[in-house]
């Protein structure tokens, strides 16, 4: 079936999953592949697909957007990494039904997938409940949309992490966008405080707003490095760096990968390599230690070269700085300069 008429005639669902909602498949009596119902703070919502798992064989990618609109060639290849088997969409606030329409009518992925289901955990700490666990065992990719990362991060329960920390083990492709990207890293912003702009994160590299976590679910094509997200448009190369520095001081790594993404923009990275799709850029900021913090004081930092990547460029991940064209900055009393 052409997957605009499979978007149109599958049954598009949403369920508030309390009192008696109708549930997405039944509850399991034994037959193969059914998820239980959720409980009270979990919500599904997306095409359903005979409803039954599919057990396909997925293409192991990670896909990071930059946020605002999708890319629509990283966003087919990462639908089509599912292999004809279910697509999970995880997110904690936002829309049941925006990307299973665009996974499939919109991107029309060869070939389609079997399911595309939203799992919105409108009530984070629910996010432990076997429903959710079923889902996500049973998908063949798993995207983590936008929104607050420190829901991911900080809310969503140790069940559940230990879930996507398996996906790579299983060969199950994973991406993100915006939060969803940012918490993916061996490092990420946590944002328990909020946000943080890099004025203020240059200014006092030890504030408690500069809050990172180190995922149990960091993905291994991400070992070693931190992803921020809006990034030119937002200005947050000083925070980024502010971040790496806190990294390699936290963990003692000797260097550390920050990637900063722009809107529109995807990296992909697959077998060894990685490629940039869309209309910004991907900069690659490379941080080498030893760091010194000190609470209150502006942020120096040496020794930091950074690439910028465009639409098209690819090469071998682990990225090997010194095989690209880079430039070499440093951060003076809070202040960056080239």
């Amino acid at each position: 079936m052409h997957l605009r008429q499979f978007a149109l005639a599958t049954l598009l669902v949403t369920l508030a999953c309390s009192g008696g909602a109708e549930s997405l498949n039944a509850p399991d009596d034994g037959a193969a592949g059914l998820c239980p119902q959720p409980a009270s703070g979990v919500i599904l919502g997306g095409l359903l697909g005979g409803g039954t798992d599919i057990r396909a064989t997925a293409s192991r990618r990670v896909i990071l957007m930059g946020g605002g609109a999708e890319n629509d060639m990283a966003s087919k290849l990462f639908v089509e990494s599912a292999g004809g088997g279910d697509v999970l969409i995880l997110r904690a606030t936002g829309s049941l039904t925006s990307y299973p329409t665009y996974f499939t009518a919109t991107l029309e992925p060869q070939p389609g997938p079997a399911s595309v289901i939203t799992v919105l955990t409108s009530t984070p700490g629910a996010a432990g409940d076997p429903a959710v666990s079923c889902r996500v065992d049973r998908a063949e990719a798993v995207w983590l949309a936008g929104g607050d990362q420190w829901d991911y991060l900080g809310r969503w329960p140790a069940t559940l992490h230990a879930r996507l920390a398996a996906l790579a083990q299983r060969g199950v492709a994973v991406g993100g966008t915006s939060a969803g990207a940012m918490s993916l890293g061996e490092a990420a912003f946590s944002a328990e405080l909020g946000g943080v702009t890099s004025s203020d994160a240059l200014a006092d590299p030890l504030a408690p707003s500069i809050s990172l976590r180190y995922p149990s679910f960091a993905q291994p094509e991400l070992t070693g490095a931190l992803v921020d997200t809006h990034f030119s448009r937002r200005a947050r190369e000083g925070r980024l760096l502010t971040f790496l520095a806190r990294f390699i001081a936290d963990r003692g790594h000797p260097e550390v990968l920050g990637i900063g993404i722009d809107e529109r923009t995807a990296l992909i990275i697959e077998d060894g390599g990685y490629r940039v799709y869309g209309d910004g850029a991907v900069w690659l900021y490379r941080v080498r230690g030893p760091v010194g913090l000190a609470p209150g004081t502006p942020l120096d930092l040496d020794g930091v070269d950074v690439a910028r990547r465009l639409d098209g460029d690819s090469g071998e991940w682990p990225v090997d700085l010194d095989g690209l064209e880079t430039e070499p900055l440093r951060v003076e009393a809070g202040v960056v300069t080239r």
